[in-house]
């Protein structure tokens, strides 16, 4: 009722803004907006969250806590927080039940409230719809609502929502067995099973993360020893990806801009100098002159640490393609290759006779699809 009203319930901190707990209110933090506007900034030029994250964290800008340790999830959240346009979405989450206090992202199990205008907006309308039409296009497909469940999309790892059982087409997660001893490996289950119990999904089997690796070098060997065509397929892609990148365009525009910015406060001196200007618009003029030669040498110092990234990513890519040429062969898993060929691994399947086969693994391909059933053991 109180949220139907438009009264603020809860509100669990957000980074930009204080909230006062008495009139239950929410006003800005003026020493945490301009990291606000950087994230925001940064996401409009093409950064995603892990890079936006990396160079948070070169640049040593603190969270609230003090400790500049930034994450891409938190990143992505405040990408996608309403707050900072200055509205305001009530019921955001739901209590499961009041034994229990378990709390879920609501998705339309309970009522929302929207308020427009609520506070002071940290970016503007214009800004935050542009972040919100590119969060949305890269988070397509990444949420899905489907038979009961929530599957959430993370890449944190190479086969992250890459893998499917084959039994009830949930996807797999990622476990560590032994994770206390030197024994210690990762695994990937299915998450039916995991989560609800094995009665859920019967005939799956934790599969170790080297034998999903293994196979695939296996699956990826074969295709290049029957379509040499796949080969440049996969390095074309990879290749066209850093030609698109437009950083190194940037940073040149940026150089360029720092340089007139330095000019422009050459002559504001020779202006003063000659008494062509007073004192006091000159401090005026320099100190704008100089935040914006800060902001800018910032974004250059950031575009110059990733252009660097890009240079050594273009050289291994050559490195990759005179090995794959002279022997169509990889030795060692490769996430690139893979994240170019595979659309997903469907872990788990059938024999012609009906028979379970939990270690059967299935690649998916953009563009074929390729079985291939691992030895027991092997990996």
């Amino acid at each position: 009722m109180k949220m139907n009203m438009g009264q603020l319930i809860v509100f669990s901190g957000c980074f930009g803004y204080h909230y006062n707990p008495e009139n239950k209110t929410i006003s800005v933090n003026e020493e945490e907006t301009e990291t606000v506007r950087l994230i925001y900034d940064l996401y409009l030029q093409g950064y995603g969250g892990n890079s936006i994250r990396e160079m948070l964290t070169d640049l040593g800008c603190k969270k609230r806590d003090g400790e500049v340790k930034w994450s891409n999830g938190g990143i992505l959240g405040i990408i996608g927080n309403e707050k900072y346009k200055g509205d305001l979405l009530l019921g955001k989450t739901f209590t499961t039940d009041p034994i229990s206090k378990r709390r879920l992202a609501n998705m339309g199990e309970q009522n929302q409230y929207y308020i427009e205008n609520h506070h002071e907006p940290i970016i503007s309308e214009e800004v935050w719809a542009k972040a919100e039409e590119i969060r949305l296009k890269r988070s397509k497909n990444k949420v899905v609502k489907s038979n009961g469940y929530r599957e959430r999309y993370t890449r944190q790892y190479s086969f992250s929502s890459m893998c499917e059982c084959g039994y009830c087409g949930f996807k797999l997660s990622r476990r560590t067995r032994h994770s206390n001893s030197m024994y210690k490996k990762p695994v990937w289950q299915c998450m039916n099973a995991t989560k609800y119990g094995i009665s859920k999904c019967p005939n799956c089997k934790a599969i170790d993360e080297k034998i999903l690796e293994g196979t695939f070098l296996e699956a990826f060997h074969m295709l290049a020893d029957n379509f040499q065509d796949v080969l440049n397929s996969v390095l074309d892609t990879v290749e066209e990806v850093l030609k698109d990148n437009g950083d190194y365009r940037k940073k040149k525009q940026l150089d360029k801009d720092i340089a007139a910015i330095e000019s422009k406060k050459s002559r504001m001196t020779d202006m003063l100098i000659d008494g062509t200007i007073s004192k006091e618009a000159y401090d005026q003029k320099i100190a704008e002159i100089m935040r914006k030669h800060h902001t800018l040498t910032e974004k250059r110092n950031l575009l110059s640490s990733n252009v660097n990234s890009q240079n050594t990513i273009s050289k291994r890519m050559t490195e990759l393609r005179k090995t794959l040429e002279t022997s169509n062969l990889l030795d060692t898993f490769d996430r690139i290759v893979f994240d170019s060929i595979v659309e997903k691994v469907i872990v788990g399947g059938f024999h012609e006779d009906g028979m379970t086969d939990p270690y059967k693994l299935t690649f998916v391909l953009k563009d074929n699809e390729l079985g291939v059933i691992p030895r027991q053991g092997s990996g």
